[in-house]
């Protein structure tokens, strides 16, 4: 394996410096290990319903994974990747609290059906004849199914339309199917939620809704220009004639970015303990004093200052 250029990656100074921030990393994995207990618990304790589906196994799930990358990320001292993590934390967490604030079971209704026609278009490529079919010819002519294979994927696209032609669904499908028609694609399930009613439903105005509107402003908008490669400012400094390229691994990041994700994770446990464990929630408090919150709000005095790259 080749060697990297030390002033732009520097594993071995990172894993110098993260046992400075031990108490950091080992609370996002103590707060990431509760969620993954809790996962089961809540579903245990739902009614086992589309609603508890969406909440628990796609966004929780979901939510437990980015956290899982976080951690991951930090433990190596790679912040400026975790703002990736941190990202989407933020939009599942908004999301969450949106769904649960009012009109649950309308917002549920159109996650689940946005994920069934995803699904229905995804399997009918392969089907002749179908609209996915000829939208994707170079993809369908690329995939070779024996008879009995195509008919096992048949049968489960008729039984994925059953599912769609259902009263509670029938409409919402048929608000998707005249933008599919139009466009070529599904808009975000939650876009498609509000154009009946509303403006434009997009995740900045999700925040307003929730009253988090300041947190949208003031994170997802520059996590957003991270994750696009837009930021310029994140990546270099200018110095008169010069130019400075930031170290790719932040280290000294490594407080601020496990303080936000465990903020988020403790905002997300407590949604779904109020939905399905209320009895737990004054544990969970405990919990937090008893062994979080001195390492939550611990404030570190080591200074960590990388070489810049003189470009």
């Amino acid at each position: 394996m080749s060697d990297s250029y030390k002033q732009i990656l520097d594993r071995k100074y990172a894993d110098e410096m993260t046992p400075h921030f031990k108490d950091s990393i080992e609370l996002l994995n103590d707060v990431l290990d509760y969620g993954t207990f809790l996962l089961p618990r809540a579903y245990g304790s739902s009614p086992r319903d589309i609603k508890a589906i969406c909440l628990i196994f796609v966004q929780f799930r979901q939510f437990l994974a980015h956290l899982d990358g976080a951690a991951i990320l930090t433990g190596d001292g790679n912040c400026i990747s975790a703002i990736l993590q941190l990202r989407s934390l933020l939009e599942i967490a908004l999301t969450m609290e949106w769904i649960l604030k009012a009109d649950t079971e309308a917002k549920i209704n159109h996650l689940w059906v946005a994920n069934i026609r995803r699904r229905k278009q995804w399997q009918s490529i392969p089907i002749p004849g179908t609209p996915e079919a000829a939208r994707r010819a170079d993809a369908a002519n690329r995939i070779s199914l024996t008879p009995e294979q195509l008919n096992e994927i048949q049968n489960e696209v008729r039984q994925l339309d059953n599912v769609l032609a259902q009263p509670e669904f029938a409409g919402i499908n048929l608000k998707f199917e005249t933008d599919y028609a139009a466009r070529g694609f599904d808009r975000p399930w939650y876009e498609v939620y509000g154009s009946a009613s509303q403006p434009r439903i997009t995740i900045r105005k999700i925040a307003d809704e929730v009253g988090r509107l300041v947190e949208y402003q003031n994170f997802y908008s520059s996590f957003s220009g991270i994750s696009h490669g837009g930021d310029m400012w994140k990546n270099i400094v200018f110095g008169g004639e010069a130019i400075w390229v930031n170290p790719v691994r932040e280290p000294q990041d490594i407080p601020r970015t496990t303080k936000f994700a465990v903020m988020l994770a403790l905002r997300v446990f407590r949604m779904l303990l109020e939905q399905y464990r209320p009895g737990e929630i004054e544990n969970f408090c405990r919990k937090y004093v008893n062994e979080w919150q001195r390492r939550f709000l611990k404030e570190y005095s080591v200074t960590i200052t990388p070489q810049d790259t003189l470009i």
